[in-house]
């Protein structure tokens, strides 16, 4: 009988923390639009480092990839999950943007749409999980729907870093026999200077791949022992939990400035030539800056992060479905009139935006849709072809 590896809870509550950052952070890009600069301002803090984090752990937890069977199946899990995803956005945009559709913003059809979505999610997986046919036949029809109606190129969207997950793993193939001290200096080099190169962009995910690369090559190449000799340092106890609050007081009350001018490193996908023309030359320079500061802010929340069991570590064990269902709830949220009813007073309005991140984190996280998203997930050629 397989035996199930003890869960590491210190990893599942960092990641619990990380993928609630994720969902606050994207909540609040639609608040920062029509509120105070200090929902900018807490947004740029996350942004700064919250996605370098989460793309960490990923690294991290990917180390038994080159010694696992069926390596090919785990990246067309990867691939599945992202034009599922597309998808899914492409269909709540579709039901709310069309002019015979206007019914639909209505609080009590809104509910009923919302439901129906929601059932229709789980009646999916479960006939997707039970029948052969089915599974083969809601195959065709994705990718059929994905062919006609979305471009598959471009990705700008939250899908992008399942895309990105597939060229990582690629990646870690292609380098397995190299040095990886000299890969991670060739990949942060990489990073400093791609977004000169302005055509880049959205493409495949290519310019975010290439920018958070390191971060991921970092994860997976530090050891366990490495980290838990920096989390247990005494000196980094204290210094690191202070970079982190230092940084705090330093990008939130001045969040627009710094995304002003520093944001093209925050997202990983805009060239260069949008800094302003004093940055330009350094820019490079600029970018391993933060790549070092981000280090150091990763560190000082890991040192925060229990290491005893917590309700974060239902968070940290399902992050991939948090990650995606929470994107599509935030669309009908939107569509639904959410953000008019929240207070004019931009403080309470953040205050109201994290305890609604927290309740999705929460909702998305239990084992319900946890068992929901691992059904859809499950994709083989062998069995396509059985």
């Amino acid at each position: 009988m397989k035996q199930q590896t003890a869960r590491d809870f210190h990893i599942d509550n960092i990641k619990g923390v990380l993928i609630f950052l994720v969902v606050l952070g994207h909540m609040l890009g639609y608040l920062q639009e029509t509120h105070s600069a200090f929902a900018t301002g807490v947004r740029t803090f996350i942004y700064f480092f919250h996605m370098p984090g989460f793309i960490f752990m990923s690294g991290y937890l990917a180390k038994g990839f080159l010694t696992k069977e069926y390596k090919a199946e785990k990246l067309l899990s990867f691939a599945w999950l992202y034009l599922l995803f597309k998808d899914a956005i492409e269909l709540v945009h579709f039901i709310f943007e069309r002019p015979y559709f206007e019914t639909a913003h209505h609080p009590s059809v809104w509910t009923l749409i919302v439901l129906l979505f929601c059932g229709g999610i789980w009646l999916l997986s479960f006939a997707y999980s039970k029948s052969a046919l089915f599974r083969k036949a809601f195959i065709l029809g994705v990718l059929i729907f994905s062919l006609l109606k979305i471009n598959m190129l471009t990705v700008g969207a939250a899908p992008w870093y399942l895309l990105s997950l597939i060229w990582w793993h690629i990646f870690l193939y292609l380098t397995k026999n190299m040095k990886p001290k000299y890969v991670l200096i060739g990949a942060v080099l990489l990073a400093a200077v791609i977004h000169y190169q302005e055509p880049v962009g959205k493409f495949l995910s290519l310019s975010r791949t290439i920018h958070f690369l390191p971060f991921f090559l970092m994860g997976y190449y530090i050891k366990k022992e490495q980290f838990q000799a920096v989390i247990n340092n005494a000196k980094c106890r204290k210094a690191l939990p202070a970079v982190l609050l230092l940084s705090a007081c330093m990008l939130i009350p001045y969040g627009r400035g710094v995304q002003k001018y520093l944001g093209v490193f925050f997202f990983g996908i805009a060239p260069y030539a949008q800094l302003k023309s004093q940055l330009f030359p350094f820019a490079p320079l600029i970018c391993i800056l933060w790549m070092a500061a981000v280090v150091l802010m990763l560190f000082g929340l890991f040192i925060l992060c229990p290491k005893k069991e917590t309700f974060l570590c239902q968070f940290g064990k399902n992050t991939i479905g948090i990650y995606i269902l929470h994107r599509l709830f935030k669309d009908f949220l939107i569509y639904g009139g959410f953000y008019e009813l929240l207070s004019a007073n931009g403080y309470l309005a953040v205050l109201e935006i994290m305890v609604v991140s927290l309740l999705l984190t929460f909702l998305f996280g239990t084992a319900f849709w946890a068992d929901i998203i691992k059904k859809l997930s499950r994709v083989s050629v062998r069995k396509l072809y059985s």
